[in-house]
This record gives structure tokens, sequence and C-alpha cells, in this order.
């Protein structure tokens, strides 16, 4: 992922830019948020900047440090969220990544586990939230790749999964 630092008018703004398989898509982590961004359309203007249709908006994020107090999101209550079932023809991810920078706190599962959809597998602390993070898929764990205590970035690979 590159991070850029842009200013718009008299204000500053972090924005993360991940460029994915299909040379027209991309991961975008601004405002706190990460969206997944496809470009639809382009045409000459003065501007030079394409069409682009939102296509999924992803978990929140917690906000970034540099924001004023008054613009951080409110802490909610937090449950599990509701897992779509996952069509048949999806192929599975084959790791988990870090969906934000920040310090792993707990891990809630040991290689070798069989571990279930939707299951809470660590809890990742980022600005003093604690965030589990929950499995994208049914599997067996295969190797865990973080370290209670360890700090990660935006897209580490946490853990990897393998097939039985």
């Amino acid at each position: 992922m590159k991070r850029y630092t842009i200013a718009i008018g008299d204000k500053t703004y972090v924005i993360g830019l991940q460029q994915q398989e299909d040379e027209n898509q991309f991961r975008v982590l601004a405002g706190g948020k990460v969206y997944e961004l496809k470009i639809v359309g382009e045409e000459e203007t003065d501007l030079e900047i394409p069409a682009v249709e939102v296509v999924e908006t992803q978990r929140e994020q917690p906000a970034i440090a540099h924001k004023p107090p008054e613009l951080l999101p409110r802490a909610r209550k937090s449950e599990p969220p509701e897992m779509p079932a996952s069509p048949v023809e999806e192929e599975l991810p084959q790791e988990l990544r870090a969906p934000m920078p920040g310090v792993i706190i707990e891990i809630n599962v040991p290689p070798g586990a069989r571990v279930a959809r939707g299951e809470q597998l660590f809890v990742l602390e980022a600005m003093k939230m604690k965030n589990p993070i929950r499995s994208p898929r049914d599997g067996i764990v295969d190797k865990i790749m973080v370290k209670e205590g360890q700090n990660v970035n935006f897209d580490d690979v946490l853990l990897r999964y393998r097939e039985g």
C-alpha cells in the first residue's frame, strides 16, 4: 500500500492506495474507512479525473490520528458481524491480512486449529480500541505469522490457512 499525505485547501489528509490484481480496481483507505474502488470510465476533461464507482465499502476503520476529535467516529457496541454465505465458486482466501495498522494483543487460536467462518482469531489494538479479527472462511490454521505484542501494518499477513 502506498500512503499519501494530501492537502485540500488548508486541511491535510492521509490516504492509502493499493492497486488490486485488476488494474482498474483499487483499495483506498480514506477518512478512516476502506473502500474498494473500480474505474468504470475515463473521459478527457480539464481536471483529468476518471469516473470512479464505489464497488464495496468494507468494515469501518478507526479514524487516523491527525484528525480533530470532533471528526473521530463515535464508539458503538461491538457485536460479531453477520457473515454472508460465500458462493461455492468463490475462491477462499489462503491468508488473513491485517485490516488496519495496530498491535496484536491476543491470539485466540493455535496452528493446526480448525476454525469456522466468523470465529475470532485475534484482537488487534488500534488507537486504544480493541478490534476483533474474525476468520473470513472455514478452514485449518496452517501458520500464525505474528506474535502477541507485535506491531502490524495494514495488509500484513496475520495467518495462513491450509486445506483439510
